[in-house]
């Protein structure tokens, strides 16, 4: 197994544990499987409801989706649990639709000024894979021409959305935006951010499919270039925890328009997505049980280059450790390992164009000198905080972390 190889195989680090891969399958399988899945996860737990209430994840996201597997595979449940099942869907649809309200406002105004617009994700999926109120929707996701990009903030402006600094903001690749009310808006120019990934625009857009969200006409992306994008988003989505990319990739996968795995397989190949996409396919095939032809896994997990390997080793990473996962239990070979430290030394100048969203040649050395000295500064930020005197600073931070806990909520 060469480097590239073995650290495809570590990268299932960052797959859900088996109690929430036991959650997983209570909502998505069906009949005496579901029912299984819910018992062995209850008996893990000990008390569903309170798992739930101390996750910090975003897993009550999920919460509709297992009221609605509780009735329609009639799960046994105490009235307590069933109650508190009900009030999230309840809250999920009323949540809904004031979601709704604002896709209507931002795709209408959009096509008034005759921008095109694909919506992906959330915006896309809770009318055309799930029931109403089922899927959280935690913000709006669209893409537009490159050309467009700089048309959308005085458009979404006169709605109540102001220009923010979201985490999945990028300078002419991804405008963020939040609305008065603090929903997030973000305007896709790409899906993949180049040089280590790549992405055919003309591909996307002419394999495009009319839809209507929010009884507005709209275009959605053709099923294997929306999972592409899912399991390549949640892949470098430091969320990914909240499972919701695995719902959506799960319906998408068994939809009834169906999923072409040969054409899906050439896509992996043009983006140089092999990497991200084995893993997140591998959990769905593997653990999770998706109807994944065994082609389509072998076809995704090619070789990878070493910005490739860079970029992967970098969403999953995470921290400290990770990295002791790497070094210590992930990497067996010298040559991955070797791999590994070129990538936190010295790290191709493509990785470092993707990372920072860079295309200046001089700025490439002011990156260099960036990395190790912004991970020294939140190293020695952390430290302070634990000091006697921080104490006070560190309790404010911990009531600010939660009050935005339960709004996400």
């Amino acid at each position: 197994m060469g480097p590239a190889a073995e650290i495809g195989a570590a990268l299932a680090y960052i797959w859900p544990d088996e109690e929430r891969t036991l959650l997983l399958r209570a909502c998505l399988h069906g009949g005496a499987r579901a029912e299984r899945s819910w018992h062995e996860f209850g008996e893990r737990t000990g008390d569903p409801k309170r798992f739930f209430e101390g996750d910090t994840t975003g897993l009550k996201g999920l919460l509709p989706l297992v009221h609605s597997a509780a009735r329609r595979n009639r799960f046994s449940l105490e009235p307590g649990l069933m109650t508190y099942l009900r009030l999230a869907k309840v809250r999920e649809e009323l949540r809904y639709n004031a979601y709704r309200g604002l896709c209507a406002g931002v795709l209408g105004a959009l096509a008034k000024e005759e921008v095109p617009v694909i919506a992906l994700k959330a915006c896309a999926l809770a009318e055309t894979l799930y029931q109403p109120g089922e899927r959280h929707c935690h913000a709006i996701e669209l893409l537009v021409p490159a050309d467009a990009l700089a048309r959308i903030a005085p458009i979404v402006g006169t709605l109540g959305f102001r220009p923010a600094r979201l985490a999945e903001s990028r300078p002419g690749a991804r405008n963020g935006f939040r609305h008065q009310h603090g929903l997030p808006l973000v305007v896709h120019a790409a899906l993949f951010d180049p040089p280590v990934y790549r992405s055919d625009a003309e591909a996307l857009w002419s394999a495009a499919t009319p839809a209507s969200i929010a009884d507005t006409p709209v275009r959605i992306l053709e099923p294997s270039h929306h999972l592409l994008y899912l399991l390549a988003s949640a892949f470098n989505d430091r969320a990914r925890g909240n499972l919701r990319w695995v719902c959506d990739a799960w319906l998408l996968m068994h939809a009834k328009s169906g999923l072409d795995w040969s054409e899906f397989a050439e896509q992996v190949e043009r983006a140089r997505l092999a990497l991200p996409v084995a893993t997140m396919l591998g959990y769905l095939a593997g653990p999770l049980g998706a109807a994944v032809p065994g082609e389509a896994l072998t076809e995704t997990g090619r070789r990878a280059s070493r910005p490739e390997c860079e970029a992967a080793l970098s969403a999953a990473l995470g921290g400290l450790t990770g990295l002791r996962y790497f070094w210590f239990r992930g990497l067996r070979s010298a040559g991955a390992r070797r791999l590994l430290i070129r990538f936190l030394c010295l790290p191709t100048p493509s990785y470092i164009r993707y990372r920072f969203g860079t295309t200046a040649r001089a700025r490439l050395v002011l990156y260099y000198a960036y990395r190790p000295l912004a991970y020294v500064a939140q190293r020695l930020w952390w430290r302070a905080l634990r000091l006697p005197g921080a104490n006070r600073f560190t309790h404010q931070r911990k009531i600010a972390a939660e009050i935005a806990r339960r709004r996400a909520s």
